[in-house]
Order: structure tokens, then C-alpha cells, then sequence
């Protein structure tokens, strides 16, 4: 597996580089100026294992999801800030990972293990609504986790809802009122979702919802579903 790195600051790729040979996860880490380079090494070495690496900050919107359709076998790591609206947006064009800047040194060997065993890595960012109320969670605080992509076929079609709901920014009084059910059973539900997803809190559900391309908002079921 070779590292290629999309970053504008020297001390971070220095940074990486000590983490990956500590790691020995890869051969030697190489750069290139953008992912349209990243795109024109992929075609000079198509049998070559590449696993790209790019900062949110030299990815203008759009380009990720240029990229992942050019080159579909290459997964893609993007790095940001403790930011679940950048890291929504970075996954939802089709990166394969999001990792914390500031905590490379712990995320990157899982995101990589994780993005070749046909994962989406997700970090424990901590959801937060504009203003800075922070979002419920059933879980809590806990560490990184990821959700594949036919995990949304374990889901029931009640279940579906209220994650599309949850995708919505939906708390839990808000959905049980609107699907005429008790907090409770939402909870319950709640808890049957994170364990088919994978995931361990409201924004690792969000990301996992969109990735399966869930509508915002469904159509409800019958109730005592």
C-alpha cells in the first residue's frame, strides 16, 4: 500500500510519515500538488495500491466526488478539523475515511485498516446544532467506529424512518411525537440501529445515513410498527 499525501504544510506530512513508519503500515509516503495529480498517478500505475490522503482545505466541494468518479478503486482519507459538517460533506462525495488533524497519530493506522477492509471509518467527532447545543446521544462519547455499505439492509422499514429522521436533525421527542410512539420504543430502535450500522452515536448515524442515501425525510409507516 502506498500513502499519497494532498497537504499544504510541511509538518504535518512530516508528521504522517512518523506515524506510518512507527506503524509500518505502508511503503514510503509520497506527495503530489492535488487530487487531479493523484488522478494522472493512478492512471500511470493501475495496478499499484494506492490509498490517497487530502487536507479539506485544498479540496475545493465538489472535488472529492470528481475524483472518486475518475478513479473508484482508490479510496480516499480526507483530513480536516473536529468539524461534523466538513466531515458529512467530505464523506457524503465519497471519501472513504475522515480523520482529526490533530489526532493523526491515533486515527490514521484504524482509518487505514478499516478503509481496506471495505469500511467507512468515521471518528468520534461530537455532534453539535448550530449555537452549540449539542445533539442527544443515545450512546455517548465513545471511540471511533464505521459502518459498511449493505448494512442498511438489515434495517426494518420503521427503522429506516427514523434514521432518515435522525439524518434530519430529528431529536428523540420530536420523532416518537411524530410517529405517535413512546421515547422509549424510539430508543429501543435507536439501539437496533446503531447495532446494524456499526456506529456508536447520532453523528456516526447521520454519516451512515447519508452514505446509504436515505431520504431526509420518509413517508410514515403504519404506527405499532
Amino acid at each position: 500500500m502506498r500513502l499519497i499525501l494532498i497537504d499544504h504544510e510541511s509538518a504535518f506530512v512530516t508528521r504522517v510519515r512518523q506515524v506510518m513508519r512507527r506503524a509500518s503500515l505502508s511503503e514510503p509516503v509520497d506527495e503530489v500538488a492535488d487530487l487531479a495529480d493523484l488522478a494522472r498517478m493512478a492512471a500511470r500505475h493501475p495496478s499499484e495500491e494506492l490509498v490517497g490522503m487530502v487536507s479539506t482545505t485544498m479540496a475545493v466541494r465538489g472535488a472529492i466526488k470528481e475524483f472518486v468518479q475518475q478513479c473508484p478503486h482508490i479510496p480516499l482519507i480526507a483530513v480536516g478539523g473536529n468539524d461534523p459538517d466538513r466531515m458529512r460533506a467530505a464523506l457524503g462525495e465519497g471519501a472513504r475515511a475522515y480523520i482529526r488533524r490533530g489526532d493523526v497519530g491515533e486515527e490514521l493506522p484504524t482509518a487505514l485498516e478499516v478503509v481496506r477492509d471495505g469500511g467507512v471509518f468515521v471518528p468520534p467527532v461530537v455532534a453539535m446544532r448550530p449555537g452549540g447545543e449539542p445533539l442527544m446521544t443515545v450512546a455517548g462519547p465513545v471511540p471511533a467506529g464505521f459502518f459498511r455499505e449493505d448494512a442498511g439492509k438489515q434495517l426494518t422499514p420503521r427503522q429506516r424512518e427514523i434514521l432518515s429522521m435522525i439524518r434530519a436533525g430529528r431529536n428523540n421527542q420530536e420523532i416518537a411525537e411524530t410517529l405517535d410512539l413512546t421515547v422509549g420504543t424510539v430508543k429501543i430502535h435507536i439501539t437496533a440501529i446503531f447495532k446494524a450500522l456499526g456506529v456508536r452515536n447520532r453523528t456516526q448515524a447521520m454519516v451512515a445515513a447519508d452514505w446509504l442515501d436515505l431520504p431526509a425525510q420518509a413517508q410514515p409507516v403504519p404506527t405499532g410498527v
